[in-house]
């Protein structure tokens, strides 16, 4: 084995001044100069800071909502999220970039990310994963929960039906693809107890640690379905069922909506599903689930609906 070759004189003048002498100026103060000339970056400033994040709790419930076209009625939404029997240790909002919209919240809500694109209604839920409580709940922009929804929620759970709850419910057609004809909940079937069904939207109540069934696998579609994905995802890979809680029509105090509100609003809305047809694609989806083995509640021999 040759001896290690030391540098001469010259190399070593050489690599001081290169790294020592040039790296300096080059990088040190050209960039501070460069830094110094730059345009001063755009800040986004907060009405308010929130609060440091809490520590894991094994109760309690996170609200995630979303601000999109339809922010005006936040205030409203946080009002009755604040007068529930069972009132929520945090509310968050997801401010979604819009055509005409970013809006900053956090006087209203405990925490608010304002994101610079619209990554629709995914990133509520990938945002939830963060809560420290037991439960998470989200709500579309257009529901308005009644005093007694997540007291409803508690006491479904508590009753042996756990699962991804919802304020309203699709029993999905044995024949295949999408329809929402058939529904439960505040806009559809009014039972006095907890019913069964494949996929639930508007509003959502679950243990946060279902939430991790929705990432198990990629979604058909990025542009719609996230509630059939969730469901789906959910029941496939833990045996989580999708269930309505009990929405009587003698006491409206229980459910998930007030319907006048939840009408009004999003006939007045610009939501997608208000401009586009998405049930083409919504009933791909259910077909390539169903491919895969889903079981639609209708196919399920002992399948009955309950007494309203």
């Amino acid at each position: 084995m040759s001896a290690k070759q030391k540098k001469t004189l010259s190399q070593h003048i050489k690599w001081w001044w290169t790294t020592r002498i040039t790296g300096f100026f080059k990088i040190r103060i050209f960039g501070y100069i460069k830094d110094t000339l730059a345009s001063a970056p755009d800040t986004i400033s907060f009405n308010k800071d929130a609060l440091p994040m809490a520590e894991p709790n094994d109760e309690g419930i996170t609200v995630v909502l979303t601000a999109y076209l339809r922010s005006q009625y936040l205030v409203e939404q946080i009002k009755a999220l604040q007068s529930q029997t069972v009132p929520p240790k945090e509310i968050w909002v997801w401010s979604n970039r819009s055509s005409d919209e970013l809006r900053d919240v956090s006087d209203l809500a405990d925490r608010v990310i304002v994101s610079n694109s619209n990554f629709l209604f995914w990133g509520r839920f990938s945002l939830a994963a963060m809560a420290r409580t037991k439960y998470v709940a989200f709500f579309d922009d257009d529901i308005l929960p009644q005093p007694r929804w997540f007291e409803n929620c508690l006491g479904t759970i508590a009753s042996g039906d756990d699962g991804i709850l919802g304020g309203s419910g699709v029993l999905l057609p044995v024949t295949g693809g999408y329809s929402s004809k058939h529904k439960a909940g505040w806009n559809g079937y009014q039972f006095s107890q907890a019913v069964q069904v494949d996929l639930v939207g508007h509003a959502w109540f679950m243990k946060k640690e279902y939430l991790k069934y929705m990432w198990y696998e990629e979604p058909f579609s990025w542009d719609n379905g996230e509630d059939i994905h969730l469901s789906y995802m959910a029941l496939k890979h833990g045996g989580i069922k999708t269930i309505v809680p009990p929405h009587p029509s003698t006491d409206m105090s229980l459910w998930s909506c007030r319907p006048d509100y939840g009408k009004i609003v999003g006939r007045l809305g610009v939501a997608t599903y208000k401009k586009s047809n998405h049930r083409s694609i919504r009933s791909k989806i259910v077909d390539a689930h169903t491919a895969d083995g889903w079981l639609v509640v209708k196919k399920n021999p002992t399948f009955h609906l309950p007494e309203e």
